[in-house]
Protein backbone atom coordinates (compact mmCIF):
# COMPACT_ATOMS: atom_id res chain seq x y z
CA UNK A 1 0.00 0.00 0.00
CA UNK A 2 1.16 3.77 -1.50
CA UNK A 3 2.56 5.61 2.40
CA UNK A 4 -0.12 8.40 0.92
CA UNK A 5 -3.04 6.01 0.69
CA UNK A 6 -2.30 4.95 4.24
CA UNK A 7 -2.02 8.21 5.59
CA UNK A 8 -5.40 9.17 4.77
CA UNK A 9 -6.65 6.06 5.58
CA UNK A 10 -5.27 7.61 9.24
CA UNK A 11 -6.40 10.27 8.96
CA UNK A 12 -10.06 9.72 8.36
CA UNK A 13 -9.98 6.96 10.88
CA UNK A 14 -8.26 9.00 13.57
CA UNK A 15 -10.52 12.07 12.96
CA UNK A 16 -13.71 9.69 13.35
CA UNK A 17 -12.00 8.53 16.74
CA UNK A 18 -11.45 11.85 17.60
CA UNK A 19 -15.47 13.05 17.11
CA UNK A 20 -16.89 9.82 18.94
CA UNK A 21 -14.88 9.96 21.51
CA UNK A 22 -16.04 13.44 22.39
CA UNK A 23 -19.45 12.58 22.33
CA UNK A 24 -18.80 9.72 24.54
CA UNK A 25 -17.38 11.64 26.88
CA UNK A 26 -20.27 14.37 26.99
CA UNK A 27 -22.97 11.90 27.51
CA UNK A 28 -21.07 10.56 30.57
CA UNK A 29 -21.88 11.61 33.58
CA UNK A 30 -19.35 12.17 36.90
CA UNK A 31 -19.30 13.41 40.01
CA UNK A 32 -18.31 16.81 40.51
CA UNK A 33 -16.46 18.60 43.07
CA UNK A 34 -19.88 19.53 45.01
CA UNK A 35 -20.56 15.26 44.92
CA UNK A 36 -23.31 15.65 42.85
CA UNK A 37 -23.63 14.04 39.19
CA UNK A 38 -22.71 16.32 36.33
CA UNK A 39 -22.34 15.76 32.63
CA UNK A 40 -18.32 16.10 31.70
CA UNK A 41 -18.49 19.07 29.66
CA UNK A 42 -14.71 19.96 28.96
CA UNK A 43 -14.31 21.94 25.90
CA UNK A 44 -11.38 23.86 26.78
CA UNK A 45 -9.63 20.03 28.38
CA UNK A 46 -10.36 18.50 25.01
CA UNK A 47 -8.58 21.55 23.20
CA UNK A 48 -5.67 21.54 25.75
CA UNK A 49 -5.22 17.43 25.07
CA UNK A 50 -5.37 18.45 21.17
CA UNK A 51 -2.64 20.18 21.20
CA UNK A 52 -1.05 18.36 23.77
CA UNK A 53 -0.97 15.94 21.02
CA UNK A 54 0.30 18.41 18.78
CA UNK A 55 3.51 18.69 21.20
CA UNK A 56 4.18 15.12 20.64
CA UNK A 57 4.55 15.97 16.82
CA UNK A 58 7.39 18.02 18.03
CA UNK A 59 9.02 15.32 20.17
CA UNK A 60 8.64 13.13 17.37
CA UNK A 61 10.13 15.35 15.00
CA UNK A 62 13.50 15.95 17.22
CA UNK A 63 13.53 12.26 17.98
CA UNK A 64 13.75 11.02 13.83
CA UNK A 65 16.61 14.06 13.38
CA UNK A 66 18.17 13.28 15.86
CA UNK A 67 18.44 9.36 14.36
CA UNK A 68 18.27 10.20 10.67
CA UNK A 69 21.58 12.29 11.68
CA UNK A 70 22.98 9.87 13.78
CA UNK A 71 22.44 6.95 10.97
CA UNK A 72 22.41 8.86 8.04
CA UNK A 73 26.45 9.83 8.57
CA UNK A 74 29.63 7.80 7.78
CA UNK A 75 33.26 8.36 8.63
CA UNK A 76 35.68 8.84 5.93
CA UNK A 77 39.31 8.09 7.03
CA UNK A 78 42.09 10.39 5.66
CA UNK A 79 45.61 10.61 6.30
CA UNK A 80 47.20 14.68 6.04
CA UNK A 81 50.43 15.24 6.82
CA UNK A 82 50.81 12.13 8.59
CA UNK A 83 47.64 12.97 10.84
CA UNK A 84 44.66 11.08 10.79
CA UNK A 85 41.45 12.90 10.00
CA UNK A 86 37.56 11.99 10.10
CA UNK A 87 35.52 13.68 8.13
CA UNK A 88 32.15 12.87 7.95
CA UNK A 89 29.92 11.96 4.37
CA UNK A 90 25.90 12.62 5.06
CA UNK A 91 24.13 9.95 3.54
CA UNK A 92 20.68 9.65 1.57
CA UNK A 93 17.41 9.27 4.15
CA UNK A 94 14.98 7.72 2.64
CA UNK A 95 11.37 9.45 1.34
CA UNK A 96 9.60 8.97 4.53
CA UNK A 97 12.29 10.06 6.38
CA UNK A 98 12.15 13.53 4.37
CA UNK A 99 8.81 13.73 4.66
CA UNK A 100 8.55 13.24 8.66
CA UNK A 101 12.12 14.66 9.75
CA UNK A 102 13.11 17.18 6.76
CA UNK A 103 13.59 20.43 7.86
CA UNK A 104 13.47 23.85 6.21
CA UNK A 105 15.91 26.67 7.16
CA UNK A 106 13.51 29.55 5.76
CA UNK A 107 10.77 27.99 8.45
CA UNK A 108 9.55 30.79 11.29
CA UNK A 109 8.19 29.12 14.37
CA UNK A 110 6.33 32.83 14.81
CA UNK A 111 4.51 31.91 11.86
CA UNK A 112 2.13 29.05 13.27
CA UNK A 113 1.24 31.95 15.63
CA UNK A 114 -1.79 32.85 13.52
CA UNK A 115 -3.10 29.30 12.94
CA UNK A 116 -2.29 28.33 16.14
CA UNK A 117 -4.67 31.20 17.81
CA UNK A 118 -7.44 30.58 15.03
CA UNK A 119 -7.29 26.69 15.85
CA UNK A 120 -7.66 27.51 19.61
CA UNK A 121 -11.00 29.78 19.39
CA UNK A 122 -12.40 27.49 16.49
CA UNK A 123 -11.70 23.86 18.79
CA UNK A 124 -13.34 25.21 21.86
CA UNK A 125 -16.53 26.05 19.79
CA UNK A 126 -16.43 23.27 18.08
CA UNK A 127 -15.98 20.86 21.31
CA UNK A 128 -18.79 23.26 22.91
CA UNK A 129 -20.82 23.22 19.90
CA UNK A 130 -20.63 19.06 19.50
CA UNK A 131 -21.90 19.17 23.29
CA UNK A 132 -25.01 20.77 22.39
CA UNK A 133 -25.61 18.83 19.15
CA UNK A 134 -25.94 15.46 17.06
CA UNK A 135 -22.47 13.78 15.81
CA UNK A 136 -23.60 13.78 12.60
CA UNK A 137 -24.99 17.18 12.44
CA UNK A 138 -21.24 18.40 13.46
CA UNK A 139 -19.62 17.13 10.83
CA UNK A 140 -21.75 17.88 8.59
CA UNK A 141 -21.52 21.23 9.65
CA UNK A 142 -18.52 21.09 9.08
CA UNK A 143 -18.20 20.64 6.00
CA UNK A 144 -19.18 24.60 5.75
CA UNK A 145 -15.27 25.35 6.23
CA UNK A 146 -15.22 24.31 2.06
CA UNK A 147 -17.05 27.68 1.45
CA UNK A 148 -14.53 29.68 3.45
CA UNK A 149 -12.01 28.10 2.31
CA UNK A 150 -12.21 28.63 -1.40
CA UNK A 151 -13.41 32.61 -0.28
CA UNK A 152 -10.01 32.49 1.58
CA UNK A 153 -8.16 31.16 -1.01
CA UNK A 154 -8.56 34.20 -3.29
CA UNK A 155 -7.96 36.57 -0.81
CA UNK A 156 -4.66 34.47 0.47
CA UNK A 157 -3.28 32.19 -2.38
CA UNK A 158 -4.64 34.25 -5.73
CA UNK A 159 -7.24 31.44 -6.59
CA UNK A 160 -9.83 32.46 -8.51
CA UNK A 161 -13.59 30.87 -8.45
CA UNK A 162 -15.52 30.41 -11.41
CA UNK A 163 -19.16 29.89 -11.97
CA UNK A 164 -18.88 26.30 -11.23
CA UNK A 165 -17.67 27.12 -8.07
CA UNK A 166 -20.00 29.50 -6.60
CA UNK A 167 -22.96 27.03 -7.98
CA UNK A 168 -21.15 24.03 -5.49
CA UNK A 169 -21.34 26.78 -2.56
CA UNK A 170 -24.92 26.94 -3.10
CA UNK A 171 -25.45 23.66 -3.03
CA UNK A 172 -23.98 23.17 -0.14
CA UNK A 173 -25.79 25.90 1.40
CA UNK A 174 -28.89 24.53 0.78
CA UNK A 175 -27.85 21.77 1.84
CA UNK A 176 -26.47 23.06 5.67
CA UNK A 177 -29.59 25.11 5.85
CA UNK A 178 -32.13 21.88 5.74
CA UNK A 179 -29.51 20.24 8.02
CA UNK A 180 -29.56 23.31 10.55
CA UNK A 181 -33.77 23.45 9.96
CA UNK A 182 -33.88 19.60 10.63
CA UNK A 183 -32.16 20.20 13.63
CA UNK A 184 -33.85 22.24 15.52
CA UNK A 185 -37.22 19.74 15.34
CA UNK A 186 -38.02 17.71 18.78
CA UNK A 187 -37.20 14.08 19.09
CA UNK A 188 -38.68 11.85 21.52
CA UNK A 189 -35.12 10.52 22.27
CA UNK A 190 -33.04 13.88 22.45
CA UNK A 191 -33.31 13.89 26.16
CA UNK A 192 -31.34 11.07 26.59
CA UNK A 193 -28.59 11.60 23.99
CA UNK A 194 -28.32 15.53 24.51
CA UNK A 195 -27.63 17.36 27.54
CA UNK A 196 -30.39 20.03 26.41
CA UNK A 197 -33.04 18.79 24.07
CA UNK A 198 -34.89 22.64 23.68
CA UNK A 199 -34.33 24.11 20.03
CA UNK A 200 -32.23 26.90 21.56
CA UNK A 201 -29.15 24.86 22.47
CA UNK A 202 -29.28 22.73 19.61
CA UNK A 203 -29.48 25.66 17.08
CA UNK A 204 -26.50 27.22 19.27
CA UNK A 205 -24.72 24.17 19.05
CA UNK A 206 -25.25 24.44 15.17
CA UNK A 207 -24.25 28.00 14.96
CA UNK A 208 -21.27 27.44 17.27
CA UNK A 209 -19.71 24.86 14.54
CA UNK A 210 -20.55 26.83 11.82
CA UNK A 211 -18.71 30.24 13.02
CA UNK A 212 -15.51 27.87 13.92
CA UNK A 213 -15.98 26.80 10.57
CA UNK A 214 -15.01 30.57 9.10
CA UNK A 215 -12.06 30.38 11.71
CA UNK A 216 -10.78 27.19 10.49
CA UNK A 217 -11.15 28.06 6.94
CA UNK A 218 -8.71 31.02 7.36
CA UNK A 219 -6.31 28.77 8.83
CA UNK A 220 -6.36 25.89 6.44
CA UNK A 221 -5.69 28.50 3.39
CA UNK A 222 -3.03 30.51 5.82
CA UNK A 223 -1.33 26.81 7.09
CA UNK A 224 -0.85 25.78 3.08
CA UNK A 225 0.47 29.37 2.00
CA UNK A 226 3.27 28.82 5.14
CA UNK A 227 3.55 25.36 4.05
CA UNK A 228 4.10 25.65 0.55
CA UNK A 229 6.63 28.99 0.78
CA UNK A 230 8.90 27.61 2.87
CA UNK A 231 8.93 23.75 2.61
CA UNK A 232 8.56 22.94 5.95
CA UNK A 233 8.11 19.20 7.16
CA UNK A 234 4.33 18.93 8.50
CA UNK A 235 5.55 17.34 11.88
CA UNK A 236 7.60 20.35 12.47
CA UNK A 237 5.13 22.69 12.11
CA UNK A 238 2.16 20.68 14.03
CA UNK A 239 5.00 20.32 16.67
CA UNK A 240 4.91 24.22 16.96
CA UNK A 241 1.51 24.64 16.76
CA UNK A 242 0.94 22.12 19.56
CA UNK A 243 3.52 24.43 21.56
CA UNK A 244 1.95 27.75 20.90
CA UNK A 245 -1.55 26.01 21.58
CA UNK A 246 -0.39 24.60 24.72
CA UNK A 247 0.35 28.06 26.28
CA UNK A 248 -2.22 29.96 24.62
CA UNK A 249 -5.06 27.56 25.79
CA UNK A 250 -3.74 27.06 29.46
CA UNK A 251 -3.80 30.83 29.49
CA UNK A 252 -7.68 30.61 28.11
CA UNK A 253 -8.27 27.49 30.83
CA UNK A 254 -6.97 29.64 33.94
CA UNK A 255 -9.36 32.45 32.88
CA UNK A 256 -12.59 30.25 31.67
CA UNK A 257 -12.17 28.25 35.02
CA UNK A 258 -13.50 31.63 37.03
CA UNK A 259 -15.62 32.38 34.15
CA UNK A 260 -19.14 32.11 34.95
CA UNK A 261 -22.07 31.15 32.41
CA UNK A 262 -25.60 30.28 32.68
CA UNK A 263 -27.25 26.83 31.36
CA UNK A 264 -26.67 25.70 28.79
CA UNK A 265 -22.45 25.89 29.28
CA UNK A 266 -22.38 26.28 32.90
CA UNK A 267 -23.17 22.51 33.76
CA UNK A 268 -20.52 22.52 36.39
CA UNK A 269 -20.49 22.57 39.83
CA UNK A 270 -19.51 25.99 40.28
CA UNK A 271 -21.62 27.48 37.56
CA UNK A 272 -18.28 28.06 35.08
CA UNK A 273 -17.38 27.70 31.61
CA UNK A 274 -15.10 24.61 32.10
CA UNK A 275 -14.33 23.81 35.93
CA UNK A 276 -11.28 22.07 36.60
CA UNK A 277 -12.12 21.00 39.56
CA UNK A 278 -14.94 19.07 38.09
CA UNK A 279 -12.37 17.31 35.79
CA UNK A 280 -9.88 16.13 38.71
CA UNK A 281 -12.96 14.76 41.07
CA UNK A 282 -14.60 13.10 37.54
CA UNK A 283 -11.57 11.05 36.56
CA UNK A 284 -10.89 9.55 39.52
CA UNK A 285 -12.74 5.83 39.74
CA UNK A 286 -13.20 5.81 36.00
CA UNK A 287 -10.25 4.11 34.15
CA UNK A 288 -12.46 4.03 30.93
CA UNK A 289 -12.93 8.09 30.86
CA UNK A 290 -9.16 8.82 31.35
CA UNK A 291 -8.36 6.18 28.65
CA UNK A 292 -10.38 7.84 26.10
CA UNK A 293 -8.77 10.88 26.57
CA UNK A 294 -5.46 9.16 26.24
CA UNK A 295 -6.49 7.65 22.91
CA UNK A 296 -7.85 11.02 22.02
CA UNK A 297 -4.64 12.92 22.60
CA UNK A 298 -2.66 10.19 20.39
CA UNK A 299 -5.60 10.69 18.23
CA UNK A 300 -5.68 14.19 17.71
CA UNK A 301 -1.54 13.49 16.87
CA UNK A 302 -1.50 11.65 14.54
CA UNK A 303 -5.11 13.42 12.88
CA UNK A 304 -3.23 16.46 12.60
CA UNK A 305 -0.08 16.28 11.51
CA UNK A 306 -1.44 14.12 8.56
CA UNK A 307 -3.85 17.12 8.09
CA UNK A 308 -1.29 19.92 7.66
CA UNK A 309 0.51 16.76 5.43
CA UNK A 310 -2.04 16.93 2.86
CA UNK A 311 -1.86 20.54 3.05
CA UNK A 312 1.42 21.05 2.10
CA UNK A 313 1.53 18.04 -0.64
CA UNK A 314 -2.20 19.13 -2.02
CA UNK A 315 -4.33 21.36 -0.69
CA UNK A 316 -6.48 22.42 2.02
CA UNK A 317 -9.33 21.81 -0.46
CA UNK A 318 -8.28 18.17 -0.46
CA UNK A 319 -7.78 18.03 3.11
CA UNK A 320 -11.51 18.77 4.10
CA UNK A 321 -12.89 16.23 1.03
CA UNK A 322 -11.24 13.67 2.65
CA UNK A 323 -12.02 14.55 6.00
CA UNK A 324 -15.70 14.87 5.02
CA UNK A 325 -15.13 11.22 4.57
CA UNK A 326 -15.79 10.25 8.25
CA UNK A 327 -19.15 11.19 8.22
CA UNK A 328 -20.40 8.06 7.14
CA UNK A 329 -18.73 6.26 9.71
CA UNK A 330 -19.57 8.45 12.32
CA UNK A 331 -23.52 8.21 10.78
CA UNK A 332 -23.25 4.17 11.29
CA UNK A 333 -22.18 3.98 14.48
CA UNK A 334 -24.56 6.76 15.83
CA UNK A 335 -27.21 4.42 14.59
CA UNK A 336 -25.67 1.52 15.86
CA UNK A 337 -25.11 3.43 18.83
CA UNK A 338 -28.51 4.48 19.29
CA UNK A 339 -27.28 8.17 19.08
CA UNK A 340 -28.54 8.85 15.82
CA UNK A 341 -31.75 7.76 13.72
CA UNK A 342 -32.30 7.90 10.04
CA UNK A 343 -34.71 10.97 9.04
CA UNK A 344 -35.71 11.27 5.61
CA UNK A 345 -35.17 15.26 6.15
CA UNK A 346 -32.01 15.08 7.32
CA UNK A 347 -30.86 11.97 4.66
CA UNK A 348 -32.07 14.26 1.85
CA UNK A 349 -29.99 17.32 2.98
CA UNK A 350 -27.13 15.13 3.40
CA UNK A 351 -27.38 14.30 -0.17
CA UNK A 352 -27.70 17.97 -1.18
CA UNK A 353 -24.39 18.10 0.48
CA UNK A 354 -22.65 15.61 -0.95
CA UNK A 355 -23.71 16.62 -4.30
CA UNK A 356 -22.40 20.07 -3.59
CA UNK A 357 -19.19 19.19 -2.43
CA UNK A 358 -18.71 16.59 -4.98
CA UNK A 359 -19.06 19.77 -7.96
CA UNK A 360 -16.71 21.52 -5.80
CA UNK A 361 -14.44 18.66 -6.15
CA UNK A 362 -14.85 18.22 -10.06
CA UNK A 363 -14.78 22.30 -10.43
CA UNK A 364 -11.07 21.84 -8.96
CA UNK A 365 -10.21 18.92 -11.00
CA UNK A 366 -11.77 20.84 -13.83
CA UNK A 367 -8.96 23.52 -13.14
CA UNK A 368 -6.19 21.12 -12.76
CA UNK A 369 -6.99 19.50 -15.69
CA UNK A 370 -6.71 22.45 -18.15
CA UNK A 371 -3.36 23.41 -15.75
CA UNK A 372 -1.79 19.89 -17.12
CA UNK A 373 -2.81 19.95 -20.24
CA UNK A 374 -1.50 23.43 -20.74
CA UNK A 375 2.02 22.35 -19.03
CA UNK A 376 2.03 19.25 -21.88
CA UNK A 377 1.40 21.49 -25.04
CA UNK A 378 3.72 23.96 -23.74
CA UNK A 379 6.40 21.12 -23.32
CA UNK A 380 5.01 19.67 -26.40
CA UNK A 381 5.98 22.90 -28.55
CA UNK A 382 9.29 23.10 -26.59
CA UNK A 383 10.47 19.43 -27.31
CA UNK A 384 8.96 20.06 -31.32
CA UNK A 385 11.62 22.96 -31.23
CA UNK A 386 14.38 21.71 -30.16
CA UNK A 387 13.79 18.96 -32.55
CA UNK A 388 12.87 20.68 -35.67
CA UNK A 389 16.98 23.03 -34.54
CA UNK A 390 18.39 19.62 -33.95
CA UNK A 391 17.10 18.08 -37.34
CA UNK A 392 18.00 21.45 -39.44
CA UNK A 393 20.39 20.80 -42.07
CA UNK A 394 23.73 22.87 -41.32
CA UNK A 395 24.74 25.10 -43.65
CA UNK A 396 28.18 24.17 -45.63
CA UNK A 397 29.59 25.75 -49.24
CA UNK A 398 28.03 24.28 -51.83
CA UNK A 399 30.08 22.30 -54.47
CA UNK A 400 32.43 23.84 -57.00
CA UNK A 401 31.01 22.48 -60.61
Amino acid sequence: MDHRVFLALIFVLSGTFNVLVVKWAYQQQVTGSDGQLHGFQHPVVFTLLMFFGEFLCFVAYKLIRLISSRRGVSAELLTKRDKLVIRYLPQPVGELDSILGQGSSEFSPMSMLLPTVLDVVSSILLFTGLYLTYATSFQMIREATLIFVGIFSTMLLNHSLGSQHFLAILIISCGLLVIISQDVRPVDNDGQILPHSDYKSILTGDLLILIAGILHGLQYVYEEKQLKTTNVAPLQAAGWQGIFGLVITSFLAIALHFLPTMAPFGESSRAVFDDWSDLWTGLQGNPALVLALIGFTLSCAAYNFIGLYITMYSSSANRLFADGLRVYFIWVFGVFMNWEYINLITFMGFLILQVGITHYRKALFLDWYRAVITRWQRARYVDLTADSSAAAPQSRPADVI
